[in-house]
Order: structure tokens, then C-alpha cells, then sequence
């Protein structure tokens, strides 16, 4: 194997912060941090003389950037190497790699939850009370570095995999477009109003005694559960699972499969989360429900739902909502025929889109375990890692 040695942070790394005077009439473009690893938020530009600050710190291309704040959710990144010219506040200091250490290499470490947990220990207290975590700190971090071949191939491996899931991704964001444009193509289409082909209702609250229970089948649908895995597709199940019987006691109603649901109120409605129940099941009151009237193809009801925006239609207020006597009223496309060959390979689409998901998701999962198994020195790179790569398809 390899040689590896334990460094700290501090003997590989330097801590390299280039703090600019803020000058009245220049714009900056602003930068921060996301969490989990993830990158540059690259946020509104400001003007000199509508800022407090008084320096800002340049962000420069493949230096090593994070929160002080938000450090404890891993906000940490290393800049990519074509960054234009961008800056950050001082809450951002900003660090350069040494000739021992690769950025490319630090890059896929701020990715492992190893670097999160380091960087939670170090930034001591509980929510906005947390204490900031200095630099000094950060470069107390242990870490265990490779030789640098050894470094350029993990980043080689990665990189192969990285493909992969960028590949996939952009595979995913194809076939999603895809449903809505292909319904939209279609030569017959007119224009009705939603209680034409749908019969529209609101659902009920779920009590909060219930809330997370599992004693039956019927899934019981709460707005966060639209991002639950398994339901981006398609309603599959929630979190609360009891039976009709308890369901019925609690005067929920159990919707049919078919029917598309969206919020109703709040900042949910701005996403335009549109959601096919993919079973039978009950939802909560912040969801509005289309129940497709006889003979109306459910996957046509839920690409026409798709192709309109929410936020067109909401009601005005500090809080966004919609009612059903807005959503009734409200015009969709609609083919003038039965639409039901156009519904079976509307059908199709989201069955493939549901499978390009779980493969995304599989190659993520595994991109996750090789990388923590290649920097914690449980697997080795052979001299040809083709079979290795073959793990990731």
C-alpha cells in the first residue's frame, strides 16, 4: 500500500486571506459557502456605497474557503480554478495549498463527513449561540495524506465517477423536461378549465398524536413528504401509515390513486411541486387535490398541472396561497381527444424517470462509501483501476 503520513492541516496548508478596501463606486460580486461540501453560493452583487463593510475578502481560484458561522455544517470548499473575480466577507477566510497537498484532492475531502464532524467539534455551543471556528482552529485539523501520485489518482478515480453522476443527472433533467414538452406538442390541444376535467377538494389535517405512526398501509400525506425519497416521482408512501379504520376515525379522506396534489399555502406553493398519488391515500390540509373526473387520463391531468406556474395563480398577501375556487377556474392545456395513448406514454416517461432516479441515486451512494474507503486507506488504487470503476455502473 501506499505510504501515507498524519499531517496537520496547518503543515500543508496556509492560511492566505486577500481583504480589499470596499470603495464606493465599485459593484462586488458576492460569494458564500454551501453546506454539506457543496460548493459556491453565488449571491446578488453589492454596491460599495450600500454596504457596511468596509473590507471584503477577494476569493481567488482553488483556495480553500469556509464559514466561520456555518462551519459546523460543513461549509467548506475548495474555489474551482476558472473562478472570476468574486469576493466574500470576513466570516470567509480563505486558505492556499502548499506543494505537498493537491486542491483538487482537499476538494474531495470537504466532501466526506469525516471533515463535517472536525469542523462540528470545533465550533462548540448549540444553534445561532455556536461559536465561530477560527483559523487558527482549522489548522489544528489531523488529517492522513498520500504521497502525491497517490493523491493525482484518487482525484482520477473520482473524477471518472463524477462523470458518471454528472452524466446521469443531466440523463434525469432530459427525461423530466421531456414529459411536459411532449404533452405539450401534442397537435389537439385546447384550452379548459380545471373543473372541466377534475374534481377539485383540500385535505385534512393530520393531528400531531398520529404524526409518524405506522400501525397500517394508508399513507397519510404531509407537504414535507413530497421530498421524501420515493415520492419525487410520484406519491408512494409517508411517513404517517395507519389504517382506513383509524383514518376514517380521524375524518381524513382517502383520496384515489390518479389524483394530483399540490400545496396550498405558504412559501411550498412557489416551488411548483406538482405530486401524482401513486396509491391510494389520504393528505393533509395544506395539499389541494384534482381528482381526474370519469374517462380523464390521470398522467395527462398531471403533465397539464405541470405545464402551468402556481405562483400565477396565487392569491395576494404576505403568505401565498390558493383556493379551490381559484384552482377550478384556472385554464390548462387539454387534448381535444381521449388522450389515451398520449396518458400511456406520459405512463412510460415518469416510470423511466422514477428508474434514472434510483440509479442516481445508487452512484451517489456508492461515489460516498469509495471515497471514504480511499481516504481512510481502506481500499487501494491498483496500477490499472478499470475494475474499480466498474463498481460504479
Amino acid at each position: 500500500m501506499a505510504e501515507w503520513e498524519r499531517v496537520r492541516l496547518g503543515e500543508v496548508i496556509t492560511l492566505d486571506v486577500d481583504a480589499v478596501p470596499v470603495a464606493a463606486t465599485t459593484s462586488y460580486d458576492i460569494v458564500g459557502v454551501l453546506n454539506r461540501g457543496r460548493g459556491l453560493l453565488f449571491r446578488d452583487p453589492i454596491a460599495g456605497d450600500e454596504t457596511s463593510y468596509k473590507t471584503l475578502n477577494r476569493i481567488r481560484p482553488e483556495q480553500i474557503v469556509y464559514s466561520r458561522l456555518k462551519a459546523f455544517e460543513g461549509a467548506i470548499t475548495v474555489t474551482p480554478n476558472d473562478l472570476g473575480e468574486v469576493y466574500a466577507s470576513q466570516e470567509f477566510p480563505t486558505f492556499t495549498c502548499g506543494e505537498r497537498i493537491l486542491p483538487e484532492y482537499v476538494r474531495l475531502f470537504t466532501t466526506t463527513k469525516r471533515l463535517w464532524e472536525q469542523l462540528q467539534a470545533l465550533s462548540t455551543g448549540m444553534g445561532g449561540r455556536r461559536e465561530r471556528v477560527k483559523p487558527a482552529d482549522f489548522l489544528t485539523i489531523e488529517v492522513a495524506l498520500p504521497s502525491l501520485p497517490e493523491q493525482r489518482r484518487i482525484v482520477d478515480v473520482m473524477a471518472a465517477v463524477d462523470g458518471q453522476v454528472e452524466a446521469l443527472g443531466e440523463e434525469l433533467h432530459r427525461s423530466l423536461s421531456l414529459r411536459v414538452a411532449l404533452f405539450l406538442s401534442s397537435a389537439d390541444l385546447q384550452e379548459v378549465v380545471v373543473e372541466h376535467v377534475a374534481n377539485v377538494s383540500q385535505g385534512k389535517a393530520l393531528p400531531k398524536s398520529v404524526q409518524g405512526e405506522r400501525s397500517g398501509e394508508l399513507s397519510w400525506f404531509k407537504i414535507a413528504d413530497m421530498v421524501g425519497r420515493g415520492n419525487e416521482d410520484g406519491y408512494t408512501y409517508a411517513e404517517t401509515r395507519l389504517s382506513p379504520e383509524q383514518v376514517e376515525s380521524l375524518k381524513g379522506i382517502a383520496v384515489p390513486a390518479g389524483s394530483v396534489v399540490f400545496p396550498r399555502v405558504g412559501a411550498a406553493v412557489l416551488t411548483e411541486k406538482k405530486r401524482i398519488l401513486d396509491v391510494d391515500a389520504a393528505v393533509d390540509e395544506n395539499h389541494l387535490v384534482l381528482t381526474p373526473k370519469e374517462g380523464v387520463p390521470p398522467e395527462c391531468l398531471l403533465a397539464a398541472t405541470e405545464s402551468i406556474r402556481l405562483a400565477e395563480l396565487v392569491q395576494p398577501g404576505a403568505v401565498p396561497s390558493l383556493n379551490m375556487g381559484l384552482i377550478r377556474s384556472a385554464r390548462i392545456p387539454w387534448p381535444a381527444e381521449s388522450g389515451t395513448d398520449l396518458n400511456d406514454t406520459l405512463a412510460r416517461l415518469r416510470a423511466t424517470t422514477r428508474a434514472l432516479r434510483g440509479e442516481l441515486l445508487h452512484i451517489r451512494t456508492f461515489r460516498s462509501a469509495l471515497l471514504a474507503s480511499l481516504i481512510n486507506q481502506e481500499t487501494e488504487i491498483s496500477e490499472s483501476y478499470d475494475a474499480l470503476l466498474k463498481g460504479a455502473c
